[in-house]
């Protein structure tokens, strides 16, 4: 199980991305800009999860092969992209 109380907080995130290997799994945590639908262009800022399967670093792994998902950019959305991290490990989605 991937626990990082204690590993990582959303001032780390606001200034590097944390990455992360577990069983076969690698994942990234960063601070990420997404744009919003409606009347006018809005981005809104959030942590954003990658996972991708192991041997390779995100920058030589293909993207067909990362799976992502944006969370709220605060304590609560960090520990959900951590629970949604270990569910897509259980699941074997990696």
């Amino acid at each position: 199980m991937i626990d990082l109380h204690g590993d990582i907080s959303i001032p780390f995130l606001k200034k590097s991305r944390f990455t992360g290997s577990y069983l076969g799994m690698r994942y990234q945590l960063e601070k990420a800009e997404r744009e919003m639908t409606g009347p006018e262009p809005q981005t809104e800022t959030v942590i954003r999860a990658v996972i991708w399967p192991e041997p390779y670093n995100f920058e030589v792994t293909p993207d067909e092969q990362k799976h992502s998902r944006d969370f709220p950019f605060d304590i609560d959305g960090l520990w959900a992209a951590v629970d949604w991290l270990n569910e897509e490990h259980e699941a074997g989605h990696f």
